[in-house]
């Protein structure tokens, strides 16, 4: 068993008993959890608007687990399943989960990236301090995190909704997620880096969806609700 150091915050949150475990009080999203908060709590409640309650909720990008918490408090999703490849943030995930209870989350592909198709890859910090969110994957043949498509792993899931948070590699994770998006056709909650705006965009009208919404916390991301012309 591998010790880790931190603080455990115990927290009420819209009346119901919320725990967070902080490695990194400086940390972007640790240091909200430090004071006993959800991280972006106007994008947690986007996402509520449109969620389905009957479907599984799929957390690409689940960091330390501030989605993956709140849907399993505020949300009655029958499933989560959580996507994260960064050992560090995965710890932390871990620990949040127990402390909360969060029986509904799947963790069998932590440790585990998405892209287009399957490759290896190496986990990159974000150069900037404090940031454990920040950090991406890069292809690389000796990396250690194995890299796969969704599809794989998720066609013959129920997916009702994708919240998706991978450091620009959103349109490598969606192609990779066709099939699914395709036969289920959910809801989505995507964060998408400037530079991908127009094949994004582009992306999105040739799969049959429109945006529902948006929301912009940082210079040069938007994060986009995205809605099927026709629902499943």
């Amino acid at each position: 068993m591998v010790k880790i150091d931190g603080t455990i915050v115990h927290s009420v949150v819209d009346g119901r008993a919320v725990s967070f475990f902080v490695i990194d009080p400086l940390d972007a999203i640790q240091k909200h959890h430090l004071q006993g908060e959800f991280y972006e709590r106007e994008e947690l409640d986007m996402i509520r608007m449109f969620m389905r309650s009957d479907r599984t909720f799929i957390d690409i990008g689940a960091n330390v687990g501030n989605h993956a918490v709140f849907v399993s408090k505020f949300f009655t999703a029958p499933k989560i399943i959580v996507f994260e490849p960064n050992p560090v943030a995965i710890d932390v995930l871990r620990v949040n989960l127990l402390l909360n209870r969060c029986e509904r989350v799947d963790t069998r592909y932590l440790g585990v990236a998405l892209g287009a198709s399957e490759d290896r890859v190496r986990i990159v910090a974000d150069p900037r301090p404090n940031n454990l969110g920040g950090a991406s994957v890069e292809i690389d043949d000796v990396g250690d995190t194995l890299l796969v498509a969704a599809d794989d792993l998720l066609l013959g899931e129920p997916v009702g909704f994708i919240k998706m948070d991978v450091e620009g590699m959103e349109m490598a994770t969606l192609a990779g997620l066709e099939k699914t998006i395709a036969r289920w056709r959910p809801n989505m909650f995507v964060e998408v880096m400037e530079a991908n705006t127009e094949d994004f965009m582009n992306w999105a009208a040739a799969s049959s969806y429109h945006v529902g919404g948006t929301i912009q916390r940082y210079a040069g991301v938007m994060n986009y609700i995205l809605l099927p012309d026709a629902p499943a």
